[in-house]
């Protein structure tokens, strides 16, 4: 017996929550956006009016009500203003019983304009009386998310140096005397910032979806910068002699990118389907501020022996010729050897990292050569040939041919 009466306290409950959500969802049924806002507030906005203290509903969580001298004062950025059914607005979540809301009266020869609604007896009153035909009365609904679509960027860009950051520190040890070249990937932070500069009806604070195309890129909030991280890897290698060792540094270029575009704005006021106002789309200039690394190289420090500690980075173990190592064997006359190389990886150490590839280039000009003479000395003999059938006229140059 308690099991169910427990479990029809549950259906209850979702029954209730339900009905719940219909009926918050049912609150916009018949509403209607107000276009002209410009011409609604010049009339609406009189110094002297008794409605200048009435209070103007919102419909959204994140704002609070806000009097009629308060929209007049600040106008309307980026919220609309809805005409909801009185049947509907009693329903609206969280009404203030002691406050009146702006209303208006439907046409009536004995009553017009404006007037303040009074949640708890339905009326609509104004100097002239009470409203004797239905009514609507006045909310706000501000944008729920923006999403930013079918960018356009200008040609020109305007791109300032920052400098040169260092992104990490690794070490390349060459511990075999048969080894000449040593290389290494090495692991780097690399960081993005992209900061919008969007028009001043967009709000700020908002989640702003940025599409490239029809896929989305990635999810930022209005008025705030985007922060991208990711790992990146680059490979130092470099020729070294035996028994050495030097540092690598890894060393970007920062720069700073500004760019204007035109594209479209997407503000959705709800998710709710069956409204024409739920969502607005605007054509907006704009541009974008992004800060990345365009170009990261590797820089080489000065080549020292693997027992020499002085020249290694801080922290880096160092070995000695008494200790031991288990993969190989050391040479107590080993010395410090110093090579003046540059710090960029040249054409030339490239040809040198991979020796066999001059062989097969080598190999592959000959032949393409040889063929390419072999066919014109072909053409060199036909040409002769035919030169000397024509003055001999033989061949097809020959009288009986010839008739």
């Amino acid at each position: 017996m308690g099991s169910q009466f427990r479990m029809f306290a549950l259906v209850a409950t979702i029954l209730a929550l339900s009905g719940s959500v219909v009926l918050g969802g049912s609150v916009f049924e018949g509403s209607q956006q107000e276009v002209d806002v410009k011409t609604f507030l010049a009339e609406i906005c009189d110094s002297g009016s008794s409605l200048m203290s009435v209070t103007v509903k919102s419909f959204s969580v994140d704002h609070i009500d806000r009097t009629l001298a308060h929209i007049c004062k600040e106008g309307v950025h980026g919220s609309l203003l809805l005409w909801v059914t009185a049947e509907n607005f009693a329903n609206a979540p969280e009404l203030d019983t002691a406050v009146k809301y702006v209303g208006r009266a439907a046409a009536a020869e004995e009553f017009a304009g404006y007037c303040a609604y009074d949640v708890v007896s339905g009326n609509c009153t104004n100097e002239h009386g009470v409203a004797p035909t239905s009514t609507v009365i006045l909310g706000e609904k501000y944008p729920e998310r923006y999403e930013l679509r079918d960018m356009m960027y200008k040609k020109w860009t305007n791109t300032t140096r920052l400098g040169s950051p260092i992104l990490a520190y690794a070490t390349l040890k060459n511990r075999d005397a048969t080894y000449k070249y040593i290389d290494q990937d090495i692991s780097y932070l690399e960081d993005t910032r992209i900061e919008y500069q969007l028009p001043a009806t967009v709000m700020t604070g908002l989640p702003l979806a940025v599409f490239r195309g029809k896929t989305l890129a990635y999810k930022s909030i209005s008025g705030e910068t985007y922060y991208g991280r990711s790992f990146k890897t680059i490979n130092a290698v470099r020729y070294m002699s035996p028994h050495t060792v030097i540092n690598v540094t890894v060393v970007g270029s920062e720069d700073r990118a500004y760019r204007e575009f035109r594209g479209k704005l997407v503000t959705v006021y709800t998710d709710e389907e069956g409204y024409s106002w739920a969502k607005s789309l605007a054509s907006i200039e704009g541009a974008s501020i992004e800060t990345s690394l365009t170009e990261t190289h590797p820089e080489y420090g000065v080549v020292t022996s693997l027992y020499d500690g002085s020249q290694l980075l801080p922290g880096v173990p160092t070995l000695s010729p008494n200790k031991p190592h288990t993969d190989h064997k050391y040479n107590d006359q080993l010395v410090t050897k110093t090579e003046n190389l540059h710090i960029h990886i040249n054409d030339r150490a490239l040809n040198q990292v991979y020796p066999e590839f001059r062989n097969v280039a080598i190999g592959a000009a000959i032949l393409f050569f040889s063929v390419v003479g072999i066919a014109l000395l072909d053409i060199v003999r036909r040409i002769i040939s035919m030169r000397r059938a024509k003055k001999l006229k033989t061949g097809k140059y020959s009288r009986v041919n010839g008739m």
